[in-house]
């Protein structure tokens, strides 16, 4: 206590047995573990480019020449300590700047690359992925597009083609209907007497009468016999059966409501009765349907329900009274009647 002890010279730190012993050892040792473990992966990092090594090997260089600057300035005179104050100081401080190359070295900076290279290819991975969804996204919506397209066009193909057709069948509808009111239109027109009057059924009606109204003169037709309620006088009649000519004796009669013909003007002999209920039309032969007319100018026709009565009379006017006497009873014209 009383005495005043002298300070020990202190070694530079470089030149201490245990920090001059251990540090050479430790970077010897180290160094040696790093190349084999470098050798070991080399394999695993063949990926890293040169560049990269090479900067990771000029990174340990000048870590280590930093680090023998670093334990050469730890250089003190030697006023007589002893060693073993610094023992502790050179280890401690060794043992941290062997942590610290240690975490700087070559391997741990190829481990961070690796790691760093690993993640990229994989954030890489990811975005080709991402990509790739996309894209098929993309093309999965532009099939879709395309196919509502095609059903769209379609659909209005089918509809334009439905509307065309629609209006084709209309347009025949029409002109058929159109057609249909033509012939029932011609047939109304022929339907109606070809005559100036229609059937009566009235009981007062002189038929005499109503014959001259029309402008006949009886008086003058001495082939024709008219009064009140008959007419009378000879045609000729085509056959049914056997198409040849006879002269009939023909009696108009409004009384019985019968167009009747005889063997002749005696009446004894009846060969054929129309009633009225069954004429339907009365006109001229101008087609000449009449086959072998003694005189096709002089033929009239007679239709019933059954036949064709085909007659010649014996003159013009005779023709016209016999047609406007027979329309009076022509009763099968019940859209005409009156």
């Amino acid at each position: 206590m009383g005495r005043s002890t002298a300070p020990k010279a202190h070694l530079p730190l470089g030149q201490s047995n245990s920090c001059g012993s251990v540090l050479p050892h430790s970077l010897a040792t180290m160094t040696k573990d790093s190349e084999s473990r470098r050798m070991l992966r080399g394999y695993n990092h063949q990926q890293m480019s040169e560049g990269q090594r090479q900067k990771s090997s000029e990174f340990y260089n000048r870590t280590a020449s930093e680090s023998n600057v670093y334990l050469n300035s730890f250089h003190y005179p030697d006023h007589g300590y002893k060693d073993q104050a610094f023992d502790t100081l050179s280890l401690d401080s060794s043992d941290s700047m062997e942590t610290s190359i240690s975490a700087c070295s070559p391997d741990n900076i190829s481990s961070a690359s690796t790691s760093n290279i690993a993640r990229i290819e994989e954030m890489e991975r990811l975005l080709k992925q991402a990509h790739a969804e996309k894209t098929r996204l993309l093309e999965s919506r532009e099939r879709e597009m395309e196919a509502k397209k095609r059903a769209l066009e379609e659909e209005k193909r089918r509809r334009e083609l439905l509307e065309k057709r629609l209006q084709e069948e209309t347009s025949q509808r029409q002109k058929l209907i159109e057609k249909e009111v033509k012939i029932r239109e011609k047939q109304r027109a022929q339907a109606r007497p070809l005559t100036r009057y229609l059937p009566v059924r009235k009981e007062d009606f002189d038929l005499r009468s109503h014959v001259e109204t029309a402008g006949h003169n009886i008086d003058t037709c001495y082939h024709v016999s008219i009064t009140e309620k008959t007419c009378r006088g000879f045609l000729i009649k085509m056959g049914g059966k056997i198409k040849t000519w006879k002269k009939r004796w023909f009696v108009f009669d409004r009384n019985k409501r019968t167009f009747s013909y005889y063997a002749d003007k005696h009446e004894t002999k009846l060969k054929g009765v129309i009633y009225f209920q069954a004429i339907e039309e009365v006109y001229y032969d101008h087609l000449k349907n009449a086959n072998k007319s003694p005189n096709p100018l002089l033929t009239f026709s007679v239709k019933t329900h059954d036949r064709i009565y085909y007659m010649v009379a014996p003159s013009p006017e005779a023709m016209r009274i016999w047609m406007d006497v027979i329309v009076t009873g022509a009763e099968g014209y019940t859209h005409f009647m009156l």
